[in-house]
């Protein structure tokens, strides 16, 4: 018994340290100029800012480009850092 809670332990600790190291990954390409480097995440609709353009991460790496825009900066201009060199 104590054999296995050790070997559930291990494993355990393992998948822990591989899901941090694949969530911090680092960006696979830039943003436009104006736009900043942002985590991508799922939004909901209880924001006070409006959400312009895909959020969505085409390029799989966890991060998306974003433009804060307007008068009061309340719309977010969103695309993939997928900017080339």
């Amino acid at each position: 018994m104590r054999k296995r809670f050790v070997l559930v332990l291990l494993v355990l600790m393992l998948a822990t340290v591989a899901v941090t190291a694949v969530s911090a990954a680092d960006p696979v390409g830039r943003c436009p100029d104006g736009f900043e480097l942002h985590p991508a995440m799922d939004h909901d609709d209880h924001h006070e800012h409006h959400h312009i353009g895909t959020d969505a991460d085409r390029n799989g790496d966890d991060w998306i480009c974003v433009n804060h825009v307007g008068s009061a900066e309340t719309n977010h201009v969103h695309t993939d850092n997928n900017a080339s060199d």
